[in-house]
């Protein structure tokens, strides 16, 4: 079978004039509008597609704001939830007020079952909503009786949080209600105060669950499918002693709705928290059998930058896909018809899709791989400097082993938002450096055998790196507005001190207290900010130290000229 040798197929040279106009997307997965078209197949993706899974877990950054945007959105890439009623939950929830509403209105209560309670009544309730949505509703028996649920649960206050209904639920009416989480049975009754009347309603959370059940099956939906997010910012002290103890709860209930068929839930939670969560209730081989982690490997991670690349290329109109893969020398794969009709720019993209969807082979993960490489290095140059600390010097390092060794932050993990950030950052200067330099062009050259733009300078990129760093850091300092002051002091103090411990915050960090300090070590690990480099149960003995991607790092002190 015949070989495929690359081809000058793309533009030459690049038009420069238009690296401003490349848009690579939003780090931000909530805002992302180009999420969609560079959705990306992680091995995580793929355990998600199989719906066997209620708690999604990751860093900040890996896609979880991704998969529960695409989620909400009814997204053609999620094709085994289509048929699902997507159910949006993403209530911030001040932890403080939910511990003074325990506090105040059920002392000597149970608070886990309480919180238990409240996530049942929330979940149902979101349900319920959803399903007044719908045509005709309601149309039958069952209906009736979710919208008399809707009615006594006062629902018509569509913008109060749901801690705010459920008081005003049992602050306005003589209601009890009634739930079972697993074999507990729960129930509250409204009137706050012993001399209070019987309450003349009642609401059982079965009765209605049923109710819903059935709505949901006659509606021909497959389930109700709720989302739930924004349950896991940091917190510390008391604060994170009810977190802890309410997102334990919904894991409870979620374990509970689980025998249902037609209810489900998706909880996306952040890796540190999760990690710091109480599993004893539960079991701890139980909860992490539902679990999926969010993780990005070195392969997909590459190919995260080569679809956001190309998605910019294109919605800039300089080429396409299939240019990109003419320019590539493939000799050393015998290409199959499949992929064949796959590179051909004269096939529509319907049939390559279907061909692509039914290619799984080892042979064509290869293939891609090598694509993603090819269209990175269309623009990337094949090494780029750093900064080798040790020596005090700058190198060059092959770029696909640079991007593989200094994005990682303390937890060990490389996301697509630093990605993202290190790519519009590289786009920047480069587009400076054309700016600055008009005379010079970005030509296509013969490089081992594969057609490439001689775009992003190795200077730039390295001018780039340095620059996400900063965003970085940036980025740390308004994760939570508790520590944005101790952050602040801490790097204005660090200067090029890469190592730290309890007794180093003590003594540079001005009024901090002894137990605060515990906390912003946590939570300066738990961020990724600082790894643990001496390990020790007790934090105030532990050694910490700066991960690569937040080390200081230099411009060589004798600029390399800048065509380079």
């Amino acid at each position: 079978m015949s070989q495929k040798k690359s081809t000058p197929s793309l533009p030459d040279p690049f038009p420069t004039d238009k690296l401003r106009l490349l848009q690579f997307g939003n780090a931000d997965g909530h805002r992302d509008k180009v999420a969609e078209s560079a959705f990306i197949e992680t091995s995580s993706v793929k355990q998600f597609y199989l719906n066997q899974h209620s708690i999604i877990v990751g860093a900040i950054g890996t896609g979880k704001s991704t998969l529960f945007n695409l989620l909400k959105n009814h997204s053609e890439k999620l094709e085994l939830y289509k048929n699902d009623l997507i159910v949006p939950l993403e209530e911030a929830l001040s932890f403080n007020e939910l511990a003074g509403f325990v506090k105040e209105h059920y002392p000597g209560k149970d608070e886990n079952t309480l919180y238990q309670l409240l996530w049942k009544f929330n979940v149902l309730l979101k349900i319920s909503i959803e399903l007044s949505k719908q045509e005709g509703f309601p149309n039958t028996d069952y209906e009736k009786a979710v919208n008399r649920f809707l009615n006594d649960s006062n629902s018509s206050d569509a913008y109060s949080n749901i801690l705010n209904k459920f008081k005003k639920l049992i602050s306005n009416a003589n209601i009890k209600v009634e739930a079972k989480v697993g074999d507990n049975p729960i129930s509250v009754e409204a009137g706050l105060s012993e001399q209070s009347p019987k309450p003349e309603k009642k609401i059982n959370l079965e009765e209605v669950q049923r109710a819903i059940s059935e709505s949901i099956e006659e509606r021909g939906f497959k389930s109700a499918t709720v989302i739930v997010d924004k349950i896991d910012r940091f917190v510390a002290g008391a604060e994170y002693y009810i977190q802890k103890q309410f997102i334990n709860s919904l894991l409870e209930v979620d374990d509970d709705l689980s025998a249902i068929n037609n209810i489900n839930l998706k909880i996306f939670i952040r890796a540190d928290l999760f990690d710091r969560l109480d599993f004893a209730a539960l079991g701890y081989d139980k909860v992490h059998d539902n679990v999926i982690r969010l993780k990005w490997s070195h392969d997909e991670t590459l190919r995260f930058l080569a679809s956001r690349i190309m998605v910019a290329l294109i919605q800039a109109k300089i080429c396409r896909p299939e240019d990109v893969f003419q320019a590539t020398d493939l000799s050393e794969f015998d290409l199959t018809w499949r992929e064949k009709l796959f590179l051909s720019s004269k096939v529509p993209s319907f049939i390559k899709n279907i061909v692509n969807k039914k290619e799984k082979a080892e042979r064509a993960t290869s293939l891609y791989g090598k694509f993603d490489k090819a269209i990175i290095t269309k623009v990337f140059p094949r090494s780029t400097i750093h900064f080798c600390a040790k020596e005090s010097v700058h190198l060059e390092l092959g770029t696909f082993e640079f991007i593989r060794s200094h994005f990682l932050d303390g937890n060990g993990i490389c996301t697509p938002r630093y990605m993202l950030i290190f790519l519009k950052e590289v786009v920047k200067q480069v587009a400076s450096y054309y700016d600055e330099n008009p005379d010079q062009v970005s030509e296509l050259v013969l490089v081992e055998k594969d057609f490439e733009w001689d775009l992003f300078k190795k200077y730039c990129v390295y001018q780039a790196y340095l620059s996400a760093k900063d965003i970085y850091i940036k980025n740390i300092e308004t994760i939570d507005s508790k520590w944005t002051k101790n952050v602040n002091v801490f790097l204005s103090k660090k200067g090029n001190k890469t190592k730290f411990d309890y007794k180093w915050i003590r003594a540079n960090i001005p009024d901090i207290s002894e137990s605060d300090t515990v906390d912003f070590l946590s939570f300066l690990q738990v961020i990724g900010f600082l790894q643990i480099s001496d390990s020790h149960q007790d934090i105030r003995k532990r050694g910490y130290e700066l991960p690569i991607l937040y080390k200081v790092s230099n411009m060589p002190n004798k600029p390399i000229k800048p065509g380079a």
